[in-house]
């Protein structure tokens, strides 16, 4: 990512969940969690938008499940995303 216009978000989320999934990740501050949600997500609509679709398995490859979210299905698969 180029270092040009940077934007600061800010929102309310629970301190006890944002504590237990920054420990789960080995993460200590928020914004490093905030950078690894908006990479999954990154990575998760460039996915949708090659029409791929993004699923989950046990380590057999078995009892597969298929991530479900809503906004991914507001992509335009036209259009190109944006290079990183």
């Amino acid at each position: 990512m180029a270092d040009s216009k940077k934007t600061e978000v800010r929102f309310s989320v629970d301190a006890d969940y944002l504590a237990q999934l920054q420990q789960r990740l080995g993460l200590k501050k928020s914004s490093d969690l905030t950078k690894v949600a908006l990479t999954l997500l990154d990575w998760a609509s460039d996915e949708v938008v090659h029409d791929r679709a993004i699923l989950s398995a046990d380590k057999q490859g078995k009892d597969v499940h298929r991530l479900v979210m809503p906004e991914l299905n507001n992509i335009n698969k036209s259009k190109p995303s944006a290079q990183h």
